[in-house]
C-alpha cells in the first residue's frame, strides 16, 4: 500500500510505494527535488523528516549520525514505513541546479541514418546529472575546446545521457565520433546548460519547431511532459531530409 508523502512548506503530497525511495517517488510525480549521486554519497538530496518513519536501503556517507539525530534524511535512500511529512527544497529555476564537470563512458553508438548517430553516455555509479528537460551539455575536448549537444533523454530517465550527433565534414567532434570513437571510450562534459527547458508550471499550449538533430531537446521535453501527465496541447513540427 502506498504511503503519503507531504511537503511541509506547501502541503502538497504524493504517494510512494513501499519499495521506492522518497526521491524516486517525488521525481515520478513531478516534484523537482535536488540530487546528485542517488546512492547516498553526496548529500545533495538532504532534507528534514518532520513526522513519520523511514528506513534506509543502503549504507550512506552523505549524512552524519548527528544529522540523523537532528531529523535530517537522505531522500535518495529513505524508504517510507508510514505516511511522512518532510521539509524539502524544490528546484524551479535553472540557476538552482549546479553546473558540474563530470566523466562519462560511451556505452552505445547507434547509427540512426547515414549522417546521424546516437550516443549513450554512462556516468560513474556515484554520480547522476540533474537537469531540466531540454537543456544541453558541453563535451570537453582537447586544448580547451568544447562542443555543445542537447540532451535527448528526459530527466526522469537519467540512467544514461542520450546525444544525437550529426556528421559535418571537418567537424572537430563529429569527424571523431563517426570515424574513431568506440564504445567504452571515456569522455568529459560540463552541464547542464541552457535556458530552453520545459516550463512545468505553465498551462499554455506548446508549439515546437525543429530541424534535423534539433529534434533532440524536443524529444526530451515531450517525453517528460507526457511522463508528468501534462494535459496541454502539444504541436511539434519537424523538418528533416
Amino acid at each position: 500500500m502506498p504511503f503519503k508523502i507531504t511537503i511541509d512548506s506547501n502541503k502538497e503530497s504524493f504517494p510512494a510505494d513501499s519499495d521506492e525511495t522518497i526521491l524516486e517517488a517525488a521525481l515520478k510525480h513531478g516534484h523537482s527535488f535536488p540530487y546528485g549521486c542517488r546512492n547516498g554519497a553526496c548529500g545533495s538530496c538532504k532534507g528534514k523528516l518532520i513526522e513519520g518513519r523511514i528506513h534506509y536501503q543502503n549504507e550512506m556517507t552523505g549524512i552524519s549520525e548527528q544529522e540523523i539525530k537532528e531529523g535530517y534524511a537522505l531522500f535518495c535512500q529513505a524508504i517510507p514505513d508510514s505516511d511522512v511529512i518532510i521539509e524539502a527544497q524544490e528546484i524551479d529555476r535553472v540557476g538552482e541546479i549546479a553546473i558540474r564537470k563530470l566523466p562519462c563512458r560511451v556505452t552505445e553508438i547507434e547509427q540512426l541514418s547515414h549522417d546521424v548517430i546516437r550516443l549513450y553516455l554512462k556516468l560513474p555509479k556515484s554520480e547522476r546529472l540533474q537537469f531540466l528537460a531540454g537543456q544541453y551539455i558541453d563535451l570537453l575536448l582537447r586544448e580547451g575546446k568544447k562542443r555543445s549537444f542537447s540532451l535527448a533523454n528526459a530527466p526522469h530517465n537519467d540512467d544514461c545521457l542520450e546525444l544525437h550527433i550529426r556528421h559535418y565534414d571537418g567537424g572537430l567532434f563529429s569527424e571523431y565520433a563517426f570515424h574513431e570513437l568506440k564504445e567504452s571510450t571515456l569522455l568529459r562534459f560540463e552541464g547542464p546548460l541552457g535556458t530552453f527547458f520545459l516550463r512545468e508550471d505553465s498551462e499554455r499550449p506548446m508549439i515546437m519547431v525543429a530541424g534535423g538533430t534539433g529534434f533532440a531537446p524536443i524529444k526530451g521535453v515531450i517525453e517528460h511532459a507526457l511522463h508528468l501527465g501534462d494535459k496541454r496541447p502539444i504541436h511539434f513540427y519537424w523538418g528533416a531530409r
